[in-house]
């Protein structure tokens, strides 16, 4: 699913020179499996904290847009903020990597006579990275594009009571702009996007549509194989969903179409090996999802979220054949139109606490179906075997699974648990402080099929566990510091000798709203 968000993968890049070296040393000793893990590029916990802010920010507005009546007259609003971070990541090998960030977003919005809203968002952000032996990042220097989020929403309903003064029992709302989608949960699609979207809702009953194009550089696709993955991933989604609000809690159902736009890019691969052993690689990945679920609370104490998806579709198969008995020069074969058949899940579940800590518990469970017929999870050169219906899920989706593994939802089960709290609620100068703590266990569903970190076949179900910590505190109002920590415990049968060991990351930053 992944990511991918304005930097999901960006971890994409930050595997480029080892995946090329791989294959370099690899080129006398060559094996369908190598061949397809070293174009999985390394995870970036830097990039996963940046989407799960973007993720965060981008619910943080939806909440806001959806509860604020535009203004009855004019309205403008404008500001920002500068946020500094340092991380320290290790790499897949455990080796520490350093980056620092400089990140302005400055932000404006206008209201017009409780009908018309127009809100904008510029990124000037600047990573700097100081990295240690082969490790590469796309993300060094200055990010683009500058223009985030920029999009014009129109309220009928507002409009039509402004002109004649009768208020309607119905309301329709339509946006568009370059704008963070986030459909249902996240589970099938969250992603920047140029989109049209429009909700309306009469009694209980809400209806909702989007038409859009992913954003190029803000996007980074499931396919690591193909040029351009996290700069150039064009993907034009159609959706609708209906909500019904029963109470307290509302069930819904969608239908969400997928195009790929950068269907008939051709490539020789892998690149960076002798080009016998190349075979030509053709993308095309399109894919429906069809899903149902419920958001809801019981009493006021208890939240809960439900989301089931079925991906169908059709994508080509993989170039090379499955054998590792064959010469390296003798692995191609023509690719093949194959059905899609695949199934994801998220639960959650919050316990409010309501006590002097404001305590609070959430577990989540996300699971999805993979596939024994492939040697990587999503991408096309180490895909599917023609003749096989491929049974991975794979989405540009987005659900919290740590900052360091970071593993997406195609054939894994992952539990996990976060306690969260704020023990100094009261207090003058300390009373916006919050700890936060989450656990995640990874699992495979199927041992011989792969996963989106690359593992041995075989063997044991448990992959390993991640543990992440976080505490904010916010100071004089405008300035907030946080301090956040993750470690991913391997199960090292699993990994490469050079990739057995724990991984850590460490953020340290501090964020000035004006």
């Amino acid at each position: 699913m992944t990511d991918r968000g304005s930097d999901r993968w960006k971890s994409g890049g930050c595997g480029v020179a080892l995946a090329t070296a791989a294959l370099t040393s690899l080129a006398h000793a060559q094996t369908p499996a190598n061949l397809a893990n070293a174009l999985r590029p390394a995870t970036d916990p830097a990039a996963q904290l940046q989407t799960l802010l973007n993720f965060q920010d981008a619910e943080y507005r939806r909440e806001f847009f959806a509860n604020t009546p535009i203004a009855e007259r004019i309205l403008m609003d404008y500001g920002g903020y500068f946020r500094y971070g340092f991380s320290e990541v290790d790499d897949s090998s455990s080796q520490a990597q350093y980056l620092n960030t400089y990140d302005a977003r400055l932000y404006g919005r206008v209201e017009i006579d409780s009908y018309a809203r127009f809100f904008g968002r510029l990124r000037i952000e600047y990573n700097d990275w100081n990295t240690i032996g082969d490790f590469s990042s796309s993300g060094e220097g200055w990010q683009v594009p500058i223009g985030e989020i920029y999009w014009a929403e129109i309220d009928l309903s507002n409009w039509m009571a402004a002109q004649d003064g009768a208020t309607r029992e119905w309301t329709a709302k339509a946006r568009i702009g370059r704008q963070y989608v986030m459909w249902a949960n996240g589970l099938t699609l969250a992603d920047y996007m140029y989109a049209a979207t429009a909700d309306a809702s009469f009694g209980a009953v809400a209806l909702s549509g989007l038409a859009g194009i992913t954003a190029g550089h803000d996007t980074i696709d499931w396919d690591t194989s193909r040029t351009g993955y996290d700069t150039n991933t064009d993907r034009f989604y159609l959706g609708g969903k209906v909500d019904c609000k029963l109470g307290a809690h509302v069930p819904f159902a969608y239908a969400l179409a997928q195009w790929d736009q950068n269907a008939g890019q051709t490539e020789m691969l892998p690149g960076g090996v002798p080009a016998d052993f190349q075979v030509e690689t053709k993308f095309n990945y399109e894919s429906q999802y069809w899903g149902t679920g419920i958001n809801g609370a019981i009493g006021g104490d208890w939240i809960y979220r439900i989301e089931f998806a079925v991906e169908t579709g059709t994508t080509l198969s993989d170039p090379i054949k499955h054998d590792s008995s064959l010469p390296p020069d003798e692995l191609g074969r023509p690719q093949k139109t194959v059905p899609i058949l695949a199934q994801a899940g998220l639960v959650g579940v919050s316990w409010l606490a309501r006590d002097s800590s404001d305590a609070r518990v959430d577990f989540q469970m996300l699971a999805g179906s993979g596939s024994v017929y492939r040697l990587d999870s999503g991408n096309t050169y180490g895909g599917i075997e023609p003749g096989k219906t491929d049974t991975a899920f794979n989405s540009l989706g987005y659900v919290n699974t740590g900052l360091v593994l970071a593993p997406e939802a195609s054939n894994m089960v992952i539990p996990s648990f976060t306690l969260s709290f704020n023990p100094f609620k009261g207090i003058d100068g300390l009373s916006e402080t919050r700890f936060s703590g989450t656990a995640f266990l990874y699992t495979r569903f199927d041992a011989d099929a792969p996963i989106s970190v690359p593992t041995n076949f075989g063997g044991s179900n448990l992959v390993g566990s991640e543990y992440d910590f976080n505490i904010d505190v916010r100071i004089f109002g405008d300035l907030n510091t946080s301090f956040r920590y993750g470690v991913f415990v391997p199960n090292t049968p699993l990994f490469t000798d050079t990739e057995s060991q724990p991984r850590q990351f460490i953020y340290v930053g501090a964020t000035y709203a004006f």
